[in-house]
């Protein structure tokens, strides 16, 4: 039962994410055609361009895998065999790790909430900051899976 819990506790976890991520993907697609219009001058505009949306989506599928393995094993926990257990944990840590690492290279020099630089880029500040707190939930996922990877070994399902 304690299991059950802290896999629903992810999956609360990972739909928070998934929130944060929808607030700002909504926010950057507000920018997509002076993206676009700035792509076609420039070869890093359009890198940017790239980076931000492969990023989000990254993250995206991470909290996803994140959020379908936690329900899966909440729900049904005890009665997959000893591997599919294990296997589902290690995916969706595997999936948070890389997801993680992907958004941070990215994202981590851009500093959320720096007011005043570009007029009009309110939505896109927020966005900034959206994503940091994504990459806060995909570390705070990341953990929980691990603790649950080790309570699973020590106390079972």
């Amino acid at each position: 039962m304690f299991l059950q819990i802290l896999h629903l506790a992810q999956a609360a976890l990972a739909a928070y994410g998934g929130k944060q991520s929808y607030i700002a993907i909504t926010n950057l697609r507000k920018y997509e055609e002076t993206t676009k219009k700035l792509a076609k001058y420039s070869s890093t505009a359009e890198h940017q361009r790239h980076k931000t949306y492969t990023t989000q989506t990254s993250g995206v599928v991470a909290l996803l895998v994140s959020f379908f393995v936690s329900l899966t094993l909440a729900r049904r926990g005890s009665m997959y065999g000893f591997l599919p257990r294990y296997l589902y944990q290690a995916a969706a840590v595997g999936a948070i790790f890389f997801a993680r690492q992907h958004v941070r290279d990215f994202w981590a020099d851009k500093t959320p909430g720096l007011k005043g630089a570009v007029p009009k880029m309110g939505e896109y500040d927020e966005a900034q900051g959206k994503t940091h707190e994504l990459l806060n939930v995909l570390d705070m996922l990341m953990f929980t899976w691990v603790a649950t990877f080790v309570v699973a070994l020590v106390v079972g399902y």
